[in-house]
């Protein structure tokens, strides 16, 4: 399989890097996402865990740690994680979604809904899908290329 094979290769310059330079935060990021793409979850946590160690503020590790974790089973150490996520970007959906799927793994269904809620309404505003309750933005003359320009 190509793919598998890529992956090996990439796996192998990330841990040169690591080896080179132990405190890149994105090698062990990157180790980590190939570790929890291949299903290798306790590998992929050790690297996120590495990566967030090194870099606190990097939004996709604390995404990956908290995906992680809670695939492991533990959704409460991952709900941190993915708080810390939603607070360095709160307009990422993909933490939302996470966050919404801890909680419910905890049985947290108020907390559940509204991080639901806020990762339907950031999807809705990528794709330009109009908000079902508000209905469509509306549009000013200078989205609609009238502005009066004097």
């Amino acid at each position: 399989n190509a793919r598998a094979e890529d992956s090996e290769e990439a796996a192998k310059e990330f841990e040169l890097e690591l080896q080179i330079d132990p405190d890149n935060a994105n090698a062990a990021y990157e180790l980590g996402e190939i570790a929890r793409k291949a299903g290798q979850l306790e590998k992929a946590r050790q690297m996120f865990e590495g990566a967030v160690g090194r870099v606190p503020g990097f939004e996709e590790a604390q995404i990956g740690l908290g995906r992680s974790l809670a695939a492991l089973g533990k959704p409460d150490l991952a709900v941190p994680h993915l708080q810390q996520a939603v607070a360095l970007n709160p307009n990422n959906e993909a933490s939302y979604y996470h966050l919404a799927q801890a909680y419910g793994a905890l049985g947290k269904a108020a907390e559940r809904d509204e991080a639901l809620a806020r990762f339907q309404r950031l999807r809705q505003k990528k794709s330009g899908t109009p908000d079902p309750v508000r209905g469509p933005d509306p549009v000013t003359p200078q989205d609609a290329g009238e502005a009066d320009v004097r």
